[in-house]
Order: C-alpha cells, then sequence, then structure tokens
C-alpha cells in the first residue's frame, strides 16, 4: 500500500490508544489496522448498555444485553464498566442518550476521527457530555484524557460549542474535563505520524 491516498478513519477511543504507544508499537498497529477490515469491538456491549440505561431501559432488558457475548471475559469486562457507569450516573437525573456524532480531520482530510460521545447530563447550570473509556491498558491519565476532551470539542464546535465534553474513566470511576495547553500539539504529531506509517505499510 505504499503511497496510499486513502483515508485512514478511526474511532475516538482508538486514536486516543494510538496516541498512548510508544513509536514501535504505534507502527505494528498502524501497519496491523492498515492490512485488515478493522477488528472486533470489545466494548460494543458496554455502549449498548450504556445507551439503554440512558433511554431508559429496565433492569432486565440492560442484564439481556450485558450477556449477549458468549466470551466470558468480555461480559466479565463490559459488566463491570457498566457497574461503574452505574454507580456514578445511574440516578442522576437529566440523563440521556447523546444523538450527535461528530468527525475531526486532520492531516489535510487523509486522517479521520469519528467522535461519537455515549451519553449527556443536563442540569440547570450545564450540558455535560461523556465519551466512555473502559480499556485497562493503557490506563486512561489526566493527559491521554485530555485528548479526547480537546478532540470532543473540535468535532463539536459549530454544532455545540456551550456544551462541557468531559471523558469518563469506567475502570476507575474518575471523570476528566481539563486539556493540556500542549495537547493540541501533540495529537497533531500523532496524526502525522499515523499518516506516515500508513502511506509506507
Amino acid at each position: 500500500m505504499s503511497g496510499t491516498t486513502a483515508v485512514i478513519t478511526l474511532s475516538l477511543n482508538t486514536f486516543i490508544r494510538y496516541y498512548s504507544l510508544d513509536p514501535s508499537k504505534l507502527v505494528a498497529e498502524v501497519n496491523r489496522r492498515m492490512q485488515s477490515l478493522g477488528g472486533y469491538d470489545y466494548y460494543n456491549i458496554l455502549a449498548d448498555a450504556v445507551r439503554a440505561k440512558a433511554s431508559g431501559a429496565t433492569q432486565d432488558e440492560i442484564e439481556y444485553i450485558l450477556n449477549r457475548s458468549s466470551n466470558p471475559s468480555e461480559v466479565a469486562h463490559n459488566r463491570a464498566a457498566y457497574e461503574r457507569f452505574e454507580e456514578k450516573f445511574g440516578r442522576k437525573r437529566g440523563l440521556a442518550v447523546f444523538e450527535r456524532k461528530g468527525r475531526v480531520r486532520m492531516c489535510d482530510g487523509r486522517l479521520e476521527i469519528l467522535v461519537n460521545p455515549l451519553f449527556s447530563i443536563e442540569s440547570a447550570r450545564s450540558f455535560d457530555v461523556y465519551n466512555v473509556w473502559a480499556t485497562q491498558k493503557p490506563e486512561l491519565d489526566r493527559a491521554r484524557a485530555g485528548v479526547g476532551v480537546h478532540l470532543m470539542k473540535v468535532a463539536f464546535r459549530r454544532a455545540a460549542p456551550n456544551y462541557s465534553y468531559k471523558v469518563f474513566n469506567a475502570v476507575d470511576g474518575k471523570t476528566y474535563s481539563t486539556v493540556n495547553n500542549t495537547t493540541p500539539q501533540a495529537i497533531e504529531a500523532i496524526a502525522q505520524n499515523i499518516v506516515n506509517i500508513a502511506i509506507s505499510t
């Protein structure tokens, strides 16, 4: 695929994961992705369960979703992540599915990041929009979460500029909402690295 001009499309969480990799691992991951049609979404069931809860589904309906996989490890990880979400947000008033989808185009359109937050919480003071992180490795820290927050802001700066964007870590229950001043430049550098690797693949 040397010299390819195809657009590389990544989910927000995949981009955060790539951002976390050292250079050699990043090369291996991008090469693997360019040679396949994409992998299995391990946390798709979690996303469905969160959206179901935000839509007012019953506990039985949510249990059915969480038990949908035949992989015991997948079921256990998704259930644990869902329980973190339930503990923190399950009783919140104003909980709803966030219906908007956004995208961030970088590197002259050669890289596209799809931004699809799962839920929102509306109160008298704010409208908070949440992306959910459920991956144990790499661990989500403030810098990595800041990548997600920044890209959400960019994705929705025209459609919903006044919302507050946050990343909820369903592994440890923490929520992040801040962006380091150097984050935009770091994102640009990683995006360009991804494109350069893809072109040379």
